[in-house]
């Protein structure tokens, strides 16, 4: 079984479907001794070394014997002298995946718009044994414009990847919710019940640990409620005691120092402690600025939490 066969078997290619007159994929894969044909038809030159090195796949199969003539049947798998393998991704995949296998992906990395765009590389990357690509990639997925959007996402796809740095910032960042918040995803489908039961388990013990702010209330004097004229007034109605349970109670629920610059929690707070207008307006910013101060002690708390997944 020659190359070109080998891989076409691999990829499940249907070689009596209909297909369009190709077209080259332009620089930089204008240069190589190899052209890889994506499903649209796009190709991509490429050199067999560089591809030997990233995958292991590929590695085997170049081993494989060549076609010994050019007769019709290996004529139409070349072109310009050079064998064609096709692949079942589409040209946007295959472009980004063979970015990836070039030297400098690590300097002139290649941009991944979305998660789909991720998922397609990764599954790309897992499909021809592209380890270093697989790892490089899922270490680019807590970027913020990733984790801010989706992430429950980057957790799935970090844990199912074994990659534990990123699936412990992913985690961490879902503190800001409370567990029933993030809605299913179905990247989760790829990581086992043990796993996801890990994290509900690691924000339930990131919430009960907030207990601990109770021992630093001199260093970490909440910010008032209310002014003397509010209290002149008598319309203060919220005890100290009382405030402090609301915030150990808000942190509980989100385990996240973000979770005080809620509006509606904050609204809540300035409507029990019966606030005057002025205060009302107010005590959004200084909020804003007590977070900045208690950022330090619970971030502190959460670090000697453990996320309980074995990543061997």
């Amino acid at each position: 079984m020659d190359t070109c066969t080998a891989l076409r078997k691999h990829t499940g290619i249907i070689e009596d479907e209909p297909r369009q007159i190709p077209v080259d994929a332009g620089a930089p894969f204008d240069r190589g001794d190899i052209i890889l044909r994506s499903a649209d038809n796009v190709d991509f030159h490429f050199h067999k070394l560089l591809l030997s090195l990233a995958s292991s796949f590929f590695s085997n199969m170049f081993s494989l014997p060549q076609p010994s003539s050019l007769g019709d049947a290996a004529a139409d798998q070349t072109k310009h002298g050079l064998p064609i393998i096709s692949v079942t991704e589409k040209s946007v995949v295959l472009r980004k995946l063979l970015s990836f296998c070039s030297p400098v992906y690590d300097t002139d990395v290649p941009v991944l718009e979305n998660l789909d765009v991720v998922m397609s590389v990764l599954d790309a990357a897992d499909k021809y044994d592209m380890k270093r690509v697989g790892i490089f990639i899922v270490r680019m997925i807590t970027a913020p414009r990733f984790l801010e959007k989706e992430p429950m996402r980057v957790f799935a796809i970090a844990c199912r990847y074994r990659s534990e740095a990123e699936t412990l910032v992913a985690a961490r960042y879902m503190l800001r919710f409370a567990v029933w918040e993030p809605a299913y995803v179905s990247e989760l489908d790829f990581i086992s019940g043990s796993d996801f039961q890990r994290l509900v388990k690691y924000h339930a013990s990131c919430g009960q640990a907030m207990t601990q702010l109770t021992r630093l209330w001199s260093t970490y004097p909440l910010p008032s409620l209310d002014c003397k004229f509010c209290r002149k007034k008598g319309v203060s109605r919220l005890s100290l005691k009382e405030y402090q349970d609301s915030v150990i109670e808000a942190l509980r629920v989100r385990p996240s120092v973000e979770s005080l610059l809620n509006p509606e929690w904050i609204d809540s707070m300035v409507k029990r402690a019966g606030s005057c207008i002025g205060c009302r307006e107010r005590v959004p910013r200084t909020f804003a600025e007590y977070a900045k101060e208690l950022v330090f002690p619970v971030m502190a708390i959460i670090l000697e939490i453990r996320l309980e997944i074995d990543f061997r």
